[in-house]
């Protein structure tokens, strides 16, 4: 099987998005009665880091690695 050129570098840059988004997610959970703005804020952060994956610009991520 071949591979992509760049495809370890995208695997990289997927896995820090992925795990930005599940620290977002844990570190907001146990605020969500005490804090919504700060649960509400992490929502639009994490929304924003999904937006840049459905993007798929993955050349400019690729570049932004460098």
């Amino acid at each position: 099987m071949t591979t992509m050129a760049n495809a370890e570098a995208l695997d990289a840059y997927m896995y820090q998005l992925v795990r930005a988004l599940h620290g977002a997610v844990r570190s907001a959970l146990p605020h969500v009665n005490d804090d919504p703005q700060l649960v509400d804020r992490t929502l639009q952060d994490c929304g924003e880091i999904l937006d840049v994956i459905l993007k798929g610009d993955v050349a400019q991520w690729l570049a932004d690695e460098d």
